[in-house]
């Protein structure tokens, strides 16, 4: 990724592709800063070693007390680097919580908090409709016609809060970069436009997107170089900072999620049925998301090659929900016992697990080549709700 988006680009990892500290404490070394959306995440960012000046808050579901803890941080002089705001009731909560800490003993009278305005493009990116969250319509974001809202509501040009610029997010698992260009133009009209009236007005936060790259998917260098080719047409002008928010394209091929085959029915197509599904990985059933399987046994005995006697079969988890299926992958003729792995499960799949029909978490283990490390215990009956 640096080398797609070298300094003095901004690199935020995101958090809620997997936030679990042990795995993501080396990106703070490797040049990263941190995206969070909720105070929870905040908190995983402080035990993974991102420092608090380089960990942005964002996301559409921040609380009030998360906006507190924003505050608070500010306040005892360790600011985060930017708070994303979504509305213009979102703006002024916070601009009311600001005032409120400068009356008090010991807080910087003149306190304010920089602030970037998370605007929604209204594009359609090349994604599946669940993962197109800068479509018109999506709930993420203000409309252009909506900005100047969001600033007034925050106390204006000199108000408590400091506006720095401008959010852009289109969309996840991006197929191709069109989309992208087109909200990337979007933050840059935006920024130009209010430059005059704001001065501290330097700053576009691309966001993400990246796929996690196949054959025919873009990288992360075709979305740097659209970037470079909308900073260099007439009238553009480049902000002082820019910023990208990759998440899954940082972490996805790091994680495996390792199964076992519980059933093997005679269907068309032939169905395996594994003891990991949606509670393990919900995106599949979530929003239809693809991920790579391959058999690592064939009756007890470990693969070498896994396409002698490979068939298309329906791939299903065990949880008591119709929905709760991998898809269809080409497997050789397993049986109950075989072991399934599938692939690019090292974002969203820990991070949005469950205990749905009360199955406790599975671990989570680390293996660099060398050394095994536990991340995270398999949980137990007993801890369960």
């Amino acid at each position: 990724m640096g080398s797609a988006f070298p300094d003095p680009w901004l690199r935020l990892y995101a958090l809620k592709a997997n936030g679990l500290p042990p795995l993501i404490s080396e990106l703070p070394g490797l040049g990263y800063g941190a995206g969070a959306v909720s105070g929870g995440e905040l908190t995983l960012a402080g035990r993974a070693g991102f420092p608090v000046a380089q960990t942005a808050l964002e996301g559409i579901g921040k609380t009030p007390a998360d906006l507190r803890r924003a505050v608070a941080l500010a306040a005892a002089g360790t600011p985060l680097l930017w708070i994303s705001l979504e509305s213009a009731h979102e703006a002024a909560a916070l601009a009311g919580l600001v005032r409120a800490a400068r009356g008090r003993r010991g807080v910087d009278p003149t306190l304010r908090l920089d602030c970037l305005v998370r605007l929604n493009p209204a594009v359609r990116p090349e994604t599946q409709h669940g993962l197109a969250v800068g479509a018109g319509g999506s709930k993420f974001g203000v409309l252009a016609a909506e900005l100047e809202g969001v600033i007034a509501a925050g106390g204006g040009p000199d108000g408590p809060l400091r506006w720095r610029g401008i959010h852009v997010h289109v969309g996840s698992q991006l197929g191709a970069v069109d989309a992208w260009r087109a909200g990337f133009r979007a933050g840059l009209s935006a920024l130009r436009l209010r430059r005059a009236a704001l001065p501290d007005f330097d700053t576009l936060d691309a966001g993400s997107g990246f796929p996690v790259t196949t054959n025919d998917s873009p990288t992360p260098a075709h979305f740097a170089r659209a970037a470079a080719e909308a900073l260099a047409e007439p009238g553009a002008d480049r902000p002082l900072r820019l910023a990208v928010e990759p998440g899954r394209a940082v972490v996805a091929r790091s994680g495996w999620l390792l199964a076992r085959v519980l059933h093997v029915r005679e269907r068309e197509p032939r169905q395996v049925v594994l003891d990991a599904g949606m509670g393990e990985l919900i995106r599949p059933a979530l929003y239809g998301a693809v991920h790579p399987m391959a058999a690592l046994t064939v009756r007890g005995r470990p693969v070498t090659d896994p396409r002698p006697g490979a068939a298309a079969v329906r791939v299903d988890g065990p949880i008591c929900e119709s929905t709760d299926t991998f898809g269809e992958a080409r497997l050789p003729p397993v049986r109950r016992g075989d072991l399934v792995v599938i692939g690019h499960a090292g974002a969203y799949a820990s991070a949005m697990a469950s205990t749905y029909n009360g199955r406790p978490r599975p671990p989570e283990i680390a293996w660099d080549g060398e050394r095994v490390v536990l991340l995270r215990r398999r949980g137990s009956a007993e801890a369960l709700p």
